[in-house]
């Protein structure tokens, strides 16, 4: 492996800087090489692109009423 190729253990650490959008430019074509090869992170990475996107969507969907009284009462007990 060369200075700038990644294994899966450095791809895996930088996966959610990936998604953010926060990589270097160097850290960012060293992370897309190893996903355009690397069958197993691009997977992991691609799950984790969708799961994002579903969870910002539930937050434009308001709690019903009972639900939000269900999650005061959670939270109180602890």
């Amino acid at each position: 492996m060369t200075k700038h190729e990644i294994d899966c253990e450095q791809a895996l650490k930088q996966l959610f800087v990936y998604i953010d959008h926060e990589l270097g430019d160097g850290e960012l074509a060293a992370m897309e090489r190893h996903l355009h090869t690397c069958k197993s992170c691009f997977s992991r990475v691609e799950f984790e692109k969708r799961l994002k996107e579903k969870v910002g969507q539930l937050r434009e969907d308001k709690a019903s009423v009972e639900a939000s009284a269900r999650i005061r009462g959670l939270l109180k007990s602890f």
